[in-house]
């Protein structure tokens, strides 16, 4: 009788314990709380900025009230609401330039740093395929 009372003694201070142990701090609720608020705000976020921005605008006011009383008022933690003219643009691919690579068959706007044959197709006396073969060791002959 008596190893059973004390054996519920200590399994009643064990679960005390246990149960103290998993409470959270302070600190730890208020990253979690925070933590928690950010993931929401990051999820309408999401909603408006592919058009639906009242769940957002609802959101901004709340989360506002809760920066300021914790952090007090400092403008820069605080959010602005989106615009109710402020729609997604959709993407536009402009055709006014072309790439210039030689890679897709496109023209090629990049200059040659070799020289360019003369009308009669010759560089500093050598034809122009003699010279883009051999020419730089020419140059230095």
């Amino acid at each position: 009788m008596k190893r059973a009372l004390f054996t519920l003694a200590i399994l009643l201070f064990i679960f005390n314990l246990i149960d103290s142990s998993l409470a959270l701090s302070d600190y730890q609720r208020g990253v979690l709380d925070g933590l928690n608020r950010g993931w929401n705000m990051s999820q309408r976020y999401d909603q408006a900025k592919t058009g639906n921005i009242v769940p957002y605008n609802q959101a901004v006011s709340e989360y506002n009230a809760w920066i300021q009383a914790v952090f007090g008022i400092n403008e820069s933690l605080m959010l602005q609401p989106f615009a109710a003219s402020a729609n997604p643009k959709t993407y536009s691919i402009s055709k006014t330039f072309t790439p210039i690579h030689s890679i897709d068959a496109s023209w090629n706007q990049s200059k040659s740093l070799l020289p360019e044959p003369d009308a009669y197709g010759m560089i500093n006396g050598y034809p122009a395929e003699t010279y883009y073969s051999i020419g730089p060791a020419l140059a230095n002959f």
